[in-house]
């Protein structure tokens, strides 16, 4: 079987070359980024009438953000 010239991989019909490092690495930051406001809004609309804490932030916008990591990372392959 032959390999690929750039990234050395096995030669197939469906070959495609993996992305470079710092478009992975911002992928991943935008989808975090992405998550922690997603979660921080939704904290804010389900629960508007309690004052959040600094540990509820923390929580929320870290759950959004793993949350969303994993998804992006999913369905990326």
């Amino acid at each position: 079987m032959s390999t690929c010239p750039r990234c050395k991989g096995h030669l197939t019909e469906s070959h495609k070359c993996p992305k470079r490092p710092a478009i992975v690495a911002a992928e991943i930051t935008a989808s975090a980024l992405a998550g922690g406001f997603i979660g921080l809004l939704l904290l804010a609309i389900f629960d508007p009438t309690e004052q959040i804490t600094g540990v509820d932030l923390i929580l929320v916008v870290a759950a959004g953000a793993m949350a969303c990591v994993g998804i992006n990372r999913a369905t990326r392959g």
